[in-house]
């Protein structure tokens, strides 16, 4: 169409349900209506009447994958824009109306499709998995104020570099300002035909076997299969609609191993809860939340607090069975994010080399679980760390802009820069991580305002177990 001559093939116009009628359905032979739950109807051989649009055509959901097709009736009420493919002759005031109403349609669709660009995320990091780049890690996400940076170590799993030169893309995708102090991959060499898995605070093991678990009883019947590979077919479950922070327990059991070391490895990101905890909390500080801020800057205890009914949410609990048939607790996963899939290591005390019976207590609602597996591990291994040759960005605004290894880097919504790194010589028999470090910053959004509740924001800081019953019926509304 661009290399045509003369005028296009085909035009749209944009307008508000109410003002369909302006517009003859032999002018205009197609109509899609975008819904206000984000769904899109594209109909043909339509006729509106009544304060509804009835036609022939498809429904597609919010993903835009084919739902159903049929005659439908939509009605205006539920309808937040149509689009045509004829255009519409419009006023200037009503232009400058469908800007906002597209903007808005738009917005909704996004966030719906990436909550990421409504709800809040740390730096989303992409690496190529031999095909393309995918996301693979997000950093720092607990780190909501200077005080709070920290060092983020992310699995690069999925990481297949074609040779030596690995680039590692860092975008901000959220409202937020992010403040990376340093962004470097660290290499690890595996043991043949093995990998390479991150156990928080201990150090690299490889892994020599790997087994899946022979029976996962979960609340809604077996898990098993769900959880047998890394491959997005995730276990979750819904929050209780009465307590937020109701606990479930899943058990899994392993087939015996020789093995003298062993650890669980764990594939999982959280849900949607804990930024939808975090946002409430900023909602119901309101105005006073940057002054809350600042004296989090003051008091670096009172980081504590902030965080306090995140926390009471807790961590993936893992315990053993022992001989005597008691649990023993064996260690935690905890990794705030709801978009990046981390990959955890436990390791786990010394048993017999019978079936090994493992249980997993988390908050319901709380996780999605990919991979849970029993790993034979080796000796701790030495990594590398690698420093990036070169970085270069590219800002909202498309200016580019360089950067230096160890350089600070600050980072507005639609910022991304890309980080090259040299690899070592056969990069194939080498495990791959992400390390980054910073903080970020928050934006507060206008509509948060309505929601100012001192009381409210006193009882997450210092009742939260209270907070989380209290809210716990409006999350429910918003869950699916």
């Amino acid at each position: 169409v661009s290399c045509a001559p003369g005028k296009p093939p085909f035009d749209r116009g944009l307008l508000p349900p109410a003002e369909l009628g302006r517009v003859r359905a032999e002018d205009s032979p197609y109509l899609k209506a975008h819904m206000k739950d984000g769904r899109l109807y594209v109909l043909s051989k339509w006729t509106a009447d009544g304060g509804a649009v009835k036609g022939t055509g498809q429904l597609l959901e919010v993903d835009r994958i084919h739902s159903r097709s049929g005659v439908f009736e939509v009605h205006f009420a539920d309808v937040a824009l149509f689009e045509t493919n004829a255009p519409v002759r419009t006023s200037p005031a009503l232009a400058a109306m469908l800007v906002v109403t597209g903007a808005s349609i738009a917005v909704t669709v996004a966030c719906i499709l990436n909550p990421k660009a409504c709800f809040g995320s740390c730096p989303t990091f992409y690496v190529t998995d031999g095909k393309q780049p995918v996301l693979q890690a997000e950093g720092f996400s607990d780190s909501v104020a200077p005080s709070l940076e920290a060092t983020d170590i992310d699995a690069l799993y999925r990481a297949r570099p074609a040779g030596r030169n690995l680039e590692v893309r860092m975008t901000n995708e959220a409202l937020e300002t992010h403040v990376v102090k340093r962004v470097e991959v660290i290499a690890v060499p595996r043991p043949p035909g093995g990998r390479v898995f991150y156990a928080t605070d201990d150090g690299y093991y490889g892994a020599t076997a790997l087994a899946a678990a022979e029976s996962c009883d979960a609340p809604e019947g077996s898990c098993a299969e769900a959880l047998r590979t890394f491959d997005g077919h995730e276990r979750t479950s819904l929050a209780d609609g009465r307590d937020l922070g109701t606990k479930e327990e899943l058990t899994l059991t392993f087939p015996p191993s020789s093995a003298t070391s062993r650890g669980l490895v764990i594939a999982a990101r959280q849900t949607l809860l804990t930024t939808y905890l975090l946002y409430q909390e900023l909602a119901y500080l309101g105005s006073k939340a940057v002054d809350a801020l600042s004296q989090l800057e003051r008091d670096p205890r009172l980081g504590s607090r902030l965080k306090q009914a995140h926390r009471l949410l807790g961590s993936i609990e893992i315990a053993v069975q022992g001989t005597n048939g008691r649990w023993e607790p064996a260690g935690e996963v905890f990794e705030t994010g709801p978009i990046a899939t981390d990959v955890h290591l436990v390791r786990l005390p010394s048993g017999a080399a019978g079936p090994l019976h493992v249980r997993l207590r988390l908050t319901r609602g709380n996780w999605r679980l990919d991979w849970v597996g029993l790993a034979d591990l080796g000796p701790r291994l030495e990594p590398t760390v690698l420093s990036a040759k070169t970085i270069s960005g590219i800002t909202d605004d498309k200016r580019h802009v360089t950067a230096r290894a160890g350089e600070t880097i600050v980072t507005l919504p639609g910022d991304a820069y890309n980080f090259e790194f040299e690899l070592p010589e056969h990069p194939e028999k080498y495990e791959l991580f992400l390390s980054s470090r910073g903080y970020y910053l928050e934006w507060i959004r206008e509509r948060w305002l309505a929601e100012e509740s001192p009381a409210r924001a006193a009882l997450m800081m210092y009742a939260p177990s209270v907070a989380l019953r209290l809210m716990a019926p409006a999350y429910k509304q918003q869950e699916a």
